[in-house]
């Protein structure tokens, strides 16, 4: 049984490759790449930046003007209505005032003393 398969795979020695790959129209090259990208064991150790073909085949619309882009964007922020905010900025302060370090450090100094008291104290 191995002498047969040794005999099938001899007649497989003599291909040509070139010829093959000449004879493939730019459609079937292709289909042969991308099968060849996904069957090859090593992307895994790619990053994924590098293992994804480019996708992008169309071309630039225009040539890029970066001053024409920004006066657009200008234009459009000036134009665009800001949505009304649901709670308006009142600028009071809610809550505790925070333990300031100087009342902390006083705090801690009588405690030192043997004065029984809080920090509001």
């Amino acid at each position: 049984m191995a002498l047969s398969f040794k005999k099938d795979l001899e007649k497989y020695k003599e291909i040509d490759e070139d010829e093959i790959l000449n004879n493939l129209s730019e459609q079937e090259l292709k289909q042969l790449e991308t099968a060849l990208e996904e069957m090859d064991p090593e992307n895994a150790l790619l990053p994924a930046s590098m293992r994804q073909k480019d996708h992008t085949v169309k071309a630039a619309t225009g040539p890029y003007s970066r001053e024409k882009l920004l006066s657009f964007l200008e234009k459009e922020a000036l134009e665009y209505k800001d949505r009304d905010d649901v709670v308006s900025f009142s600028g009071e302060r809610k809550g505790r005032r925070p333990w300031s370090i100087k009342t902390e450090m006083m705090w801690c100094l009588s405690l030192e003393r043997g004065k029984v008291g809080g920090p509001g104290v």
